[in-house]
């Protein structure tokens, strides 16, 4: 990727073309063109190149910004989660609150608008990942994955390391996202509109409900 100086002016271009990037990449992925997104962003065509050399570098500039959002959002989590697994014995109900603050944190950015050419972007590479998506991963989803199951690990009495452990840990994961790639299903059966701060709210209570299961189901389990 090209490194030039940039101004104000052209960190917001930067971030005009970005944002238009996230929604044709997510929606046509490496197929959409650079016409369509320079004239979403409401910029020159010759503005991709200046900023970004190509077409597949403003594609791992998105998969940056990306990586850049979710730590932004989670990182009072996991320094919280490093202070908790530092602790000499295993604080269980704060672990608890502290997995729960997440999921919700999760849920709550999940069910935003805003977010869904984010998560299409994701979808796309989870289902057919390039490079773009090793960056994603290495910088933020794996240290994320790894912090979340270490948190189940301490709190249950199980090993971190263990593939069950892990196992649980994404089939969590995956009831959260489920409100976000099963979106249109929910909405159906529920009857909403879509995800006000109420539905949100009991989502969240739903989560909730099931984490509580899966600690106590995963100690019990284990003491048996």
């Amino acid at each position: 990727m090209k490194t030039i100086p940039i101004t104000p002016r052209g960190e917001q271009a930067k971030k005009q073309l970005i944002a238009a990037a996230l929604a044709q990449f997510g929606e046509y992925g490496l197929h959409a063109t650079t016409r369509d997104i320079a004239k979403m962003a409401g910029q020159n065509i010759a503005a991709i190149t200046y900023y970004f050399g190509s077409k597949e570098d403003l594609y791992i500039a998105c998969a940056q910004s990306i990586a850049d959002f979710i730590g932004d959002n989670f990182r009072p989590h996991t320094q919280a989660a490093e202070q908790l697994l530092a602790q000499p014995s295993a604080d269980k109900a704060a672990i608890r609150q502290l997995i729960l603050r997440a999921c919700k944190n999760m849920i709550m950015l999940l069910t935003r608008d805003e977010t869904l050419n984010l998560s299409k972007f994701i979808s796309r590479e989870q289902l057919s990942p390039s490079r773009a998506y090793q960056l994603i991963h290495d910088q933020v989803i794996a240290p994320l994955h790894c912090t979340l199951t270490r948190l189940i690990a301490a709190c249950t009495g199980r090993d971190a390391s263990d593939t069950q452990t892990i196992l649980h840990t994404h089939a969590l994961l995956g009831q959260i996202l489920a409100f976000r790639f099963g979106r249109e299903t929910i909405l159906l059966r529920t009857g909403w509109t879509g995800f006000d701060e109420d539905n949100v709210r009991e989502i969240q209570q739903v989560i909730c409900c099931h984490l509580d299961l899966i600690l106590q189901g995963l100690t019990q389990r284990d003491q048996q």
